[in-house]
């Protein structure tokens, strides 16, 4: 009896190694799951063969660049300051995009900011346009400051007389002022530019032969020195002095102051008519 008993024993634990070295207990039904294979022997020693790593296509980037290691360069958030500066440096800007073409025309442009000056009310348009106007004879009054006074009708100035001396000046001068007055002209200082008429005299005498001869030449110039007639004349005496003013006596000087007015007198009339 104890035979069989053991024979018995025997035959269930063979059984029980064999149920269990057998793929079919591994096995899942083919309804459970998505529909793939079942798992068999060779699935299964190819899984212990790779030493329970695992791959995967997406965990895996071109490098450009073979010689930058993978622990160089830590990718970091895209959108911090560190991204950005580590992309400068490896020649990427995550900032600018990459120009178009190679014309400057095809660059995108930024839109130039124009401002345009708002339009002003209709009713500040004429205040602003009488200020204009009013500021506008300021504008001119240096220019009237630079111009000359107007010049009064019947005045005349002498410049200092060329080529004479004083003891031939002296009387000339005298008679000049008094023809003047008493043909109602008034006689302005050389310095007053508010007069009608300028003279300027020109004397000049020399000897010849025992005479002595007196030139003079009287321009007429307007109030801003422009010439407008010559008065000349000369006067002839006898003397045989060296120094031909010594010889000309005061009443010649005289004579001429007085000849001068009448010819001035009589041109500045011709004119007038």
């Amino acid at each position: 009896m104890k035979l069989p008993r053991k024979a018995m024993t025997g035959m269930m634990a063979a059984a029980m190694l064999t149920a269990c070295s057998t793929s079919e207990v591994l096995t899942p039904p083919m309804e459970v799951g998505d529909g793939g294979q079942p798992v068999t022997d060779s699935n299964l020693s190819l899984a212990s063969q790779s030493g329970g790593s695992y791959s995967s296509s997406t965990a895996s980037y071109p490098v450009e660049n073979s010689s930058i290691s993978a622990n160089s360069y830590t990718p970091g958030p895209q959108n911090t300051l560190e991204a950005q500066a580590a992309a400068l440096q490896y020649g990427h800007n995550p900032v600018a995009s990459a120009p178009l073409s190679g014309d400057a025309g095809s660059y995108p442009q930024a839109p130039s900011a124009s401002y345009q000056q708002p339009q002003q009310p209709l009713q500040q348009q004429p205040m602003q346009q009488q200020s204009v106007a009013a500021q506008q004879p300021q504008s001119a009054a240096p220019a009237n400051v630079a111009a000359l006074p107007p010049a009064a009708a019947g005045t005349i100035r002498f410049l200092p007389i060329i080529g004479a001396p004083v003891q031939a000046v002296t009387p000339l001068s005298r008679q000049l002022g008094a023809e003047a007055r008493a043909r109602g002209l008034t006689i302005k200082p050389s310095s007053d530019p508010a007069s009608e008429h300028i003279l300027k005299g020109y004397f000049s005498a020399f000897g010849d032969g025992g005479n002595v001869t007196i030139v003079y030449v009287w321009d007429v110039l307007d109030a801003s020195g422009g010439r407008l007639h010559r008065i000349q004349g000369q006067e002839t005496l006898k003397s045989a002095s060296k120094d031909p003013w010594e010889a000309v006596p005061a009443s010649l000087m005289q004579q001429i102051a007085t000849k001068t007015i009448a010819e001035y007198v009589n041109w500045r009339d011709s004119q007038r008519s």
